[in-house]
């Protein structure tokens, strides 16, 4: 029994996305419905957990990659390239204004 509902809430974690709060109630309503012992629930808990934080860091991975994909097919510039080019074009007018007034 304990295997079947550990494998249905593992399920369940990464089509909900169970938050850590609402583990720990799922988890302790089924000890206390006796369904489960006080340690196998908190070895569901676990388990549960860490299948949550996968699920997480695998689709915020999945999220990433998409975005750079469309960034990438769409042509256009990141953040980083622009804040680039905005540096160099001050630079560039501030050399060019140097040499109109060397005076200073």
């Amino acid at each position: 029994m304990f295997n079947v509902i550990r494998e249905a809430a593992k399920i369940g974690v990464g089509a909900l996305s169970l938050s850590k709060e609402n583990l720990r109630k799922l988890t302790d309503n089924l000890a206390e419905m006796g369904k489960m012992s006080g340690e196998e629930g908190e070895r569901l808990f676990a388990e549960l957990e860490e299948a949550a934080e996968e699920h997480k860091k695998n689709l915020s991975e999945a999220v990433e990659k998409t975005a750079r994909k469309v960034v990438d097919q769409m042509g256009l510039t990141k953040k980083s390239e622009v804040d680039d080019l905005q540096k160099r074009i001050e630079e560039l007018e501030k050399k060019l204004q140097e040499k109109e007034n060397p005076e200073g």
